[in-house]
């Protein structure tokens, strides 16, 4: 599976319209964490993953991203704190974000049914 193709259709799918400055950082670790989720239920080592699942990890990031906000400067899922005399807004630091996606478990029912078509018994 090459990582490289799904970060750019992921990037496709997701442009940087807001200028995040955090964009591509945020893309690579959700592709990673994805990837590694994957894995895991699948009982497959990353390098193994079969190219018939790169879809499915582009899918299942755009998900992870918009479902929770984490490229939207404007979203409510990223501020912190929000002043009203004087307009004040903090956004969350990148360390909630990750933190946020660790704790993510993006293996739905919507894809449960297509990752058992490739898991495998433990060794």
């Amino acid at each position: 599976m090459d990582k490289e193709h799904i970060v750019n259709q992921v990037k496709l799918l997701i442009p940087n319209n807001n200028e995040n400055p955090d964009y591509d950082k945020i893309i690579d670790f959700t592709v990673d964490k994805i990837m590694n989720d994957i894995a895991n239920y699948c009982n497959i080592p990353i390098d193994e993953l079969p190219n018939e699942l790169s879809t499915v990890v582009v899918n299942m990031t755009v998900q992870a991203i918009k479902v929770n906000g984490f490229l939207d400067g404007e979203s409510a899922t990223n501020i912190q704190s929000l002043n009203e005399g004087d307009t004040s807004v903090t956004f969350k630091p990148m360390s909630d974000i990750y933190l946020a996606l660790q704790g993510l478990n993006p293996i739905t029912d919507n894809y449960t049914n297509i990752l058992n078509n490739f898991r495998r018994l433990p060794e």
